[in-house]
Order: structure tokens, then sequence, then C-alpha cells
């Protein structure tokens, strides 16, 4: 049986990467950064019926499905947290037990889901586009095909 206490740290835990990942996506630069990805269902529903068509362009950041997954992971994350600290302390007066165990539940369930269809579209999208998307996030550095998503302004063969 899964210990209490062992829970409860894993809750802390999981509550402090979030609050590192939303802070660091509020003042990385880069493609870490939140206002590289804004969160755009229309765009990720039309990326997704491109990607299965196989017509997708290639992101060197987060493309817009991909940039919803890390939003409903985050907001995901925040219920569970939120909802695990409310069980843990009897609801704080906040809300009966029952019922933020019931959300507490039923968020965790979702989370875990997301982070499922999350790691799929990332080995999908690895094996697609023929680039480690895992490696790029550990490392932070990915690699560059021969994407050009404008014309360059000296290239000749681009007009």
């Amino acid at each position: 049986m899964w210990d209490l206490q062992k829970h409860a740290y894993a809750g802390y835990t999981a509550g402090t990467l979030i609050v590192a990942r939303i802070v660091w996506g509020l003042f990385a630069t880069g493609y870490a950064n939140f206002h590289r990805f804004p969160p755009n269902p229309v765009w990720a529903f039309k990326y997704l019926f491109k990607i299965l068509k196989g017509t997708a362009r290639h992101y060197i950041g987060h493309n817009p499905v991909g940039s919803m997954a890390i939003y409903m992971m985050l907001a995901l994350g925040i219920v569970v947290v939120g909802s695990g600290c409310i069980v843990f302390n009897n609801g704080w007066g906040l809300i009966d037990s029952e019922t933020s165990v019931v959300i507490h539940h039923y968020a965790t369930w979702t989370w875990l889901g997301v982070v499922v269809i999350h790691v799929s579209g990332v080995i999908f999208e690895s094996i697609i586009h023929h680039d480690n998307l895992v490696w790029a996030m550990i490392t932070g550095c990915k690699r560059v095909c021969r994407i050009e998503d404008r014309p360059r302004k000296n290239n000749p063969t681009t007009h």
C-alpha cells in the first residue's frame, strides 16, 4: 500500500516542479518562454490535422498541439496538487472531504492521460520529423533541419 507520507512528498515535489516550470516559462529566454508558444486551440486542431495528413510544418520550439499539452499539464497539475493539499488537510474548511477526494482522483487520472498523450505525440513527432525531441527537452538544444519559414532576402533561390 502506498504510504500517505510518501504520497504527500510526491505531491510537494510535483508542486515544486510545476511552480519552477511556471517561473521558468515567465522569465526564461528562447523557446521555453510562454510568449513563444501561446495557447491556441484553433491552431492546435489545424496542426493536428496537418500532422495526420503529413503536411505539418516543423517547429523549432513547441508546436501548437504541444503548447496546448503544456498548458493543460500545468493547469491539471495545479488542480491535482491543490486538491491533494486539501485532501491531506481534511478540506481546510473549504470543501467537504469526499468532494475533494473525487476532484483529486479524476484530475490525477486526467493529468496522467494528458502526459501519456503528450509523450506519445513527442515520440510520433520525433519519428515524423526525424528529430530527437526527448533529447531536445533534456538538453534544450534541437537539431535544426533545413527549415525555411520564410524566404531569405539575399538568397535568389527562394524568390
